[in-house]
């Protein structure tokens, strides 16, 4: 009696030639589907990046809400400036290093206050810079580690941010405890949400004696604006 064999089918070359760049398209169209999501995401929480869709009206005076908030200048002065910002933000560096050159000429004049504006989608170690701010800002020492910050804004991960108040002199203890506690982050909550209701598109975000100027402009801007609000 003869066995019957049974071939087992063979497969074709050319078929999975064609099926393997298949796959592969198929793979790319999909990461690239996934990146643009992320990328709608992103440009939704930022408002289109700090670029487009903000609700701020040029010329239109806006009232900022005031609270513990970090300031400087005299608090009797004629120009009240709030600035919105982000510690990794490339543009608030410039902004707010413009701004501080430009209040030089104004000595006396000016109240500035800071509200933090982390940008959490697109600045991952923003929130942690702002909560440590704070902690300084309980020892007597916000300016100087927000300018430190600014100087060093590449580099905001948890050991730099520990390390910075060590080089300015900060009770290490003390900071770190409250920097580990997150003491502060229902004040930076308050400021993200302050923020929002108001139509703070992106940072930083200056509002000068209640001007919304929207991004890091010239130092001609600036000095230009705040001469005006002095004649007024």
């Amino acid at each position: 009696m003869k066995t019957s064999i049974q071939k087992q089918p063979t497969e074709n070359p050319q078929a999975s030639k064609k099926q393997q760049p298949s796959e592969k398209t198929e793979n790319i169209v999909a990461l690239a589907i996934f990146a643009f999501l992320i990328l709608i995401g992103v440009a939704i929480f930022t408002k289109g990046f700090g670029l487009f869709g903000n609700d701020l009206n040029a010329g239109q005076r806006v009232k900022v809400p005031s609270g513990d908030d970090p300031y400087r200048g005299s608090t009797n002065a004629s120009v009240v400036i709030y600035v919105f910002s982000d510690f990794e933000c490339p543009n608030c560096k410039t902004g707010e290093l413009r701004m501080n050159a430009v209040l030089q000429k104004f000595p006396g004049e000016w109240v500035y206050i800071f509200k933090n504006y982390p940008l959490v989608a697109i600045h991952p170690f923003a929130y942690n810079a702002s909560l440590a701010a704070m902690c300084a800002n309980e020892q007597g020492k916000f300016w100087e580690y927000h300018d430190y910050l600014f100087e060093h804004n590449t580099e905001l991960g948890v050991p730099q941010l520990e390390q910075y108040a060590k080089d300015l002199g900060l009770d290490s203890q003390r900071f770190n405890d409250c920097f580990e506690s997150q003491r502060y982050k229902g004040k930076i909550e308050s400021d993200i949400k302050t923020g929002s209701q108001i139509g703070v598109p992106g940072t930083p975000t200056f509002f000068i004696n209640g001007l919304p100027i929207i991004g890091a402009k010239s130092e001609d801007e600036y000095t230009r604006i705040i001469s005006e609000e002095l004649k007024k």
